[in-house]
């Protein structure tokens, strides 16, 4: 039977074949690989669990029975996702289920090769590169203000013109509040860190990083020290827009009418860190469906104070941008990172001197 290391796999640019668990392949995978499984969640679940009981020839017996009946299909769709072309196969670390599969393609004629580590051997490599990452000192463009002021917007719009941006929640797809969940896919943390790791590749070598001002924990996604820490030391350029723009911003991106239950399920949540009054206006303005009420208040009594205290943890000196639109925004930040540019090339040039 053939073998091949991740780093190989990567260079090569081959077809992958993932033959894990649906739910194991959506926690955690390598990137561009298909999910062909050979057991569904709860048939693995099943054979671990004969496994623990009757032990190994028993558990044998019982994958071969699951799995034999499915060969045929695998067969087809396999040859169907290759074009003949050599491919890889994975499982969790290199064990029975992609060496099985291998083994059974080798017979067929099929030009495969098991990962040698499986998934283990990528999430070992993403750490080893995000531990790389770590011990570089570029520093960092921080964007910061109240929620509600386009700065996901502005980064994504930064990105696309080529900009060196990490967005954070973007990779871990969250909105970084208790409503940060509303309409986006759960995500893990090793999933997360594997999109930072190939983002970073992506970026490559760079005079900065633009990222937003974020705490340490996007939902359950925790961020690397090494960003906090660049985050805490770089330069902010903190935004401000007004509150009408800020309202209508939140509006458009929850969509809270297509959301109810969530948006009524996340304020239970924090509704114990409202005054009584605060409580029963958004109450009110919940049963009357006025997400526009609720957003004022949930700003200008629960965020903006957070905010303005949690502000003070960053150490880098703050320029501010006011704007009144989207698109003067963008150009006003772009206009300022320009700036910023210059200034940091030519301060590493003076240290490199």
């Amino acid at each position: 039977m053939k073998t091949i290391k991740i780093d190989d796999v990567l260079n090569k640019e081959m077809p992958i074949i993932d033959v894990r668990t649906p739910a194991e392949f959506e926690k955690f995978h390598i990137p561009g690989a298909v999910n062909l499984p050979i057991f569904t969640n709860e048939e693995r679940e099943v054979v671990g669990t004969t496994y623990k009981q009757k032990g190994t020839e028993a558990a044998k017996e019982l994958g071969i029975s699951i799995v034999s009946p499915q060969i045929p299909f695998i067969y087809k769709r396999v040859k169907e996702l290759t074009n003949h072309q050599e491919f890889a196969v994975y499982c969790w670390r290199g064990g029975m289920r992609s060496k099985s599969l291998v083994t059974i393609f080798d017979m067929m004629g099929l030009p495969s090769r098991q990962v040698e580590g499986g998934i283990r051997a990528y999430r070992q490599k993403v750490t080893a590169g995000l531990e790389d990452f770590a011990i570089q000192t570029t520093p960092y463009l921080v964007l910061e203000g109240l929620t509600g002021t386009s700065k996901t917007e502005i980064l994504t719009a930064l990105e696309k013109k080529g900009y060196p941006v990490i967005d954070l929640e973007g990779l871990a797809a969250h909105r970084g509040s208790v409503f940060g969940r509303v309409d986006l896919p759960e995500r893990s943390q090793k999933e997360f860190e594997a999109k930072l790791y190939l983002r970073l590749i992506e970026i490559g070598e760079t005079p900065y990083y633009i990222i937003e001002s974020e705490s340490k924990r996007l939902g359950n996604i925790i961020i690397p020290d090494f960003i906090l820490e660049g985050k805490q030391k770089g330069t902010r350029i903190q935004v401000h827009a007004p509150l009408s723009y800020r309202i209508h911003t939140i509006l458009s991106t929850y969509h809270p009418e297509q959301h109810h239950k969530e948006i009524s399920d996340a304020i239970t949540k924090i509704e114990k860190r409202f005054s009584n009054e605060d409580k029963e206006v958004i109450n009110q303005a919940l049963e009357a469906k006025n997400y526009e009420c609720i957003i004022e208040r949930l700003l200008l009594y629960y965020y903006d104070p957070r905010y303005e205290h949690k502000a003070y943890e960053n150490e880098g000196n703050i320029i501010h941008l006011s704007y009144k639109s989207l698109e003067e925004g963008i150009q006003l930040v772009q206009n300022e990172v320009d700036r910023l540019e210059i200034k940091l090339r030519l301060e590493g040039e003076k240290v490199s001197l």
